[in-house]
């Protein structure tokens, strides 16, 4: 047997396990410098890179709530813009029919005023009126009659003359 060994070393290449070793060595010693940090690097890149995405998701659905809220204020607010614009429409419209009411009550008050003025002028021209065909008939009747009249006479010829003119002249 010590010769089939012998046989088997004598026939290898020993430039090719020197080749395939050298290479298991090249292969740890780049792995140990050169990829492990190279690996390392990746990973911290990779880890950098991952939380810099979850930081931006987290700002972006920050930034979605915010836009959110600012939309209920706002839709609040025009809410809220709404009722005062209807309440100052309704106080608009009540000082609207107050002045109005308050108006026809003031013309209603000028008009009874005027027709009462206008009553008051109306006697008092039928009054001067009277007194006008009261001293007419005195001189009438002073005439016919060629004396004075007294006043006792001036008043029962009043009341005769009215008489006979009858209500259709005075109305």
């Amino acid at each position: 047997m010590t010769q089939g060994w012998e046989t088997i070393i004598r026939s290898l290449n020993w430039t090719l396990i020197f080749n395939i070793v050298s290479f298991l060595i090249l292969l740890g010693l780049l792995r140990k410098i050169l990829f492990g940090p190279a690996l390392r690097w990746l990973e911290a890149r990779r880890a950098a890179e991952e939380g810099r995405l979850n930081k931006a998701k987290a700002l972006e659905k920050e930034a979605e709530e915010l836009r959110k809220k600012a939309e209920e204020e706002l839709a609040e607010a025009n809410r809220m813009a709404r009722e005062i614009v209807a309440r100052a429409e309704a106080e608009a419209r009540e000082i609207l029919r107050k002045a109005r009411e308050e108006a026809r009550e003031e013309a209603r008050r000028l008009l009874q005023d005027a027709e009462r003025a206008m009553s008051r002028l109306q006697e008092e021209a039928w009054e001067g009126l009277r007194r006008a065909y009261a001293d007419l008939v005195v001189l009438a009747a002073a005439q016919v009659l060629g004396r004075e009249v007294r006043p006792e006479d001036h008043e029962r010829l009043l009341h005769e003359f009215l008489a006979r003119l009858g209500p259709r002249v005075l109305s």
